[in-house]
């Protein structure tokens, strides 16, 4: 499979994220204009990692531009994001010229899921569960979020086509990630945490093993995520392919 499909579903993976955290929040929504999705989380009405923008073609974000900024104004959220593929600095000049910044640099990332090198598992304590409040938790407490975070926006479960799995160790909850199984074969990520006193112990990596043997279980091929800088390098030792950085250009409300 070549870089291009891979780096589709990628991209794929971006709009179901945008509809999980839609779903899930209270009072969260999608909206959508032609070739542009927006999520619309005003339950963290200043984390643009909840809201934010994923368009087909430049053209079709300029064009809906005017009503997607007044979207967010109107739904009181004060930042939120557009994502830009590799290399778009067409896409990057027009962003900034309209008031944003680049925010954050993630990697896209993807492989077959049977080339990855994966960590057994050994005596990990895993299993699904449907906690989205705990998947939040450990979410802001592994990486230090303040208020209102992923707990705020990961209130309820609903039946879509994610899954959410946790690790604990002497029954305490302290590693999580979330899967998309989507239609076209894709295990998609995101979530992956583990709390900062269990770290050192291959529970992030063990869990994704046992998340993505049952991928392969349940028909997935490929798995896709985006990863920070830092996560990037784990990723890649486990047989990720580095697709390119992406840019988060936020536009944030000032006062």
């Amino acid at each position: 499979m070549d870089d291009g499909i891979f780096y589709g579903r990628v991209r794929e993976l971006l709009g179901e994220e945008a509809r999980l955290f839609a779903a899930c929040s209270s009072n969260g929504r999608m909206v959508a204009w032609p070739g542009v999705i927006a999520s619309v989380v005003s339950a963290a009405s200043d984390r643009s990692m909840f809201n934010w923008v994923v368009y087909e073609q430049l053209d079709a974000l300029l064009a809906h531009y005017p009503s997607i900024a007044q979207t967010y104004a109107d739904a009181g959220v004060r930042a939120w994001t557009v994502w830009v593929d590799p290399g778009d600095t067409d896409a990057a000049e027009a962003l900034s010229k309209r008031g944003h910044l680049l925010d954050s640099q993630p990697v896209a990332m993807a492989s077959e899921i049977a080339a990855l090198r994966l960590p057994e598992t050994g005596d990990l304590d895993w299993t699904e569960t449907r906690d989205m409040g705990l998947v939040g938790r450990i979410n802001d407490n592994a990486y230090g979020f303040p208020p209102p975070a992923f707990e705020a926006v990961l209130v309820h479960w609903v039946e879509t086509r994610w899954r959410a799995y946790i690790a604990s160790v002497n029954g305490i909850p302290v590693g999580s990630v979330l899967a998309n199984f989507a239609e076209n074969g894709d295990c998609g990520i995101t979530g992956v945490a583990t709390l900062p006193e269990a770290r050192g112990h291959g529970i992030a990596t063990r869990l994704l093993a046992a998340v993505l043997g049952e991928a392969r279980r349940l028909g997935m091929i490929t798995t896709s995520l985006q990863a920070s800088p830092a996560g990037a390098k784990v990723y890649a030792a486990l047989g990720y392919r580095n697709l390119g950085v992406m840019g988060m250009w936020e536009r944030r409300q000032t006062v």
